[in-house]
């Protein structure tokens, strides 16, 4: 901070004065135009005050408007650039909205649409030279030559374009006995067809008759056959969903699988096992596979099947009750000595 005289020489009444105040007042004696030398350096002007006042002030020159200073060459080249990226939007506007317009609205759409049908028609046509040679099918055994020919369409000499793997592979697992088909075209000249077969692993007896079921618990839409005869009968709502269950459950027991005879599923929780000998195992709802395991243990060692028509519950886990005996054993008369009869004893006399 220091002291500032005024033009007049005096000083300010002896109070100091700030830097803004320095060089506002610099800035208000600066003249509006400067000297006619001073056109040279522009950068900086400089204000320099009398030997008297001995303190100089320095105040920077404003920045030049660059838009004042553009000059005419520059104008006519931004002018150029944004005349021609207009254009080009402009011409790509039209494109992307006038091409669509006319080629729908000229017909050139249907044209196109005609050569590709004709094109692809006499590529079909043209592909009757490679023709079916050969047919190949694995995996089947219970399906008929019959039915197969059937569901495939094609024969020997057609042409391996004209048939449709897809079509031939939904016609195929539409057969009763097969479950799943892949279908493969393997040129010049052969299909190839392989078959997954169902396995009956059980019977199952409704109002509608009796039909065959599945490792997967689907019904099989053929007539069981004679060698079926052996299979399980199963009965009762649900009973072809759990088959796969039941089965697994009986294989644990091989000498009591070999002497059961159906099934019955009831209330769609458990099962009633009967066996060949007319006994009948109620199994319990949830723990099944103990139960039945301890009724093989009682069979081994008191021989249950042996004694008839018996029924055995086992709903309760820690008790095994009989009941509902279809059949008794006739009662033995006793054997009289032979002599006199009864009523030939005299009676005795009373006291």
């Amino acid at each position: 901070m220091r002291r500032v005289r005024d033009r007049g020489g005096q000083m300010d009444s002896g109070m100091l004065v700030s830097p803004g105040e320095i060089i506002a007042r610099a800035a208000a004696t600066v003249p509006e135009r400067p000297p006619e030398d001073a056109g040279e350096d522009r950068g900086v002007r400089v204000w320099t005050a009398s030997a008297a006042e001995g303190d100089t002030i320095v105040v920077p020159a404003a920045m030049p408007n660059r838009r004042a200073r553009r000059r005419p060459k520059d104008m006519v080249r931004h002018a150029w650039f944004y005349t021609t990226r207009g254009a080009l939007a402009a011409a790509l506007l039209a494109l992307a909205v006038g091409v669509p317009v006319w080629f729908f609205g000229s017909g050139a759409a249907e044209t196109a649409k005609r050569h590709a049908a004709d094109t692809y028609a006499s590529l079909r046509r043209s592909a009757g030279v490679v023709a079916l040679d050969k047919l190949t099918v694995e995996g089947r055994y219970r399906t008929t030559r019959d039915a197969l020919r059937a569901a495939l369409q094609i024969k020997k000499g057609d042409s391996l374009f004209a048939s449709d793997p897809w079509s031939i592979k939904r016609r195929l697992e539409a057969l009763p006995w097969v479950r799943t088909a892949s279908v493969e075209r393997r040129f010049p000249g052969t299909l190839s067809v392989k078959l997954v077969e169902r396995n009956a692993i059980a019977r199952f007896r409704d109002k509608s008759g009796v039909a065959l079921v599945d490792e997967t618990g689907a019904i099989i839409a053929a007539p069981p056959e004679k060698e079926h005869e052996s299979l399980i009968l199963l009965a009762g709502d649900g009973a072809p969903a759990a088959a796969g269950a039941l089965m697994k459950l009986l294989e644990q027991q091989p000498a009591l699988a070999r002497r059961v005879v159906s099934a019955t599923r009831q209330g769609q929780r458990r099962w009633d096992i009967a066996f060949e000998s007319g006994a009948v195992v109620r199994l319990p709802d949830g723990y099944e596979r103990a139960a039945y395991a301890k009724f093989a243990e009682f069979e081994r060692l008191h021989a249950l099947l042996a004694r008839g028509t018996v029924t055995y519950d086992m709903r309760l886990p820690d008790r095994l009750t009989i009941r509902n005996a279809r059949t008794a054993a006739p009662a033995v008369a006793p054997v009289v000595p032979p002599g006199k009869p009864a009523a030939a004893k005299k009676p005795k006399k009373a006291g």
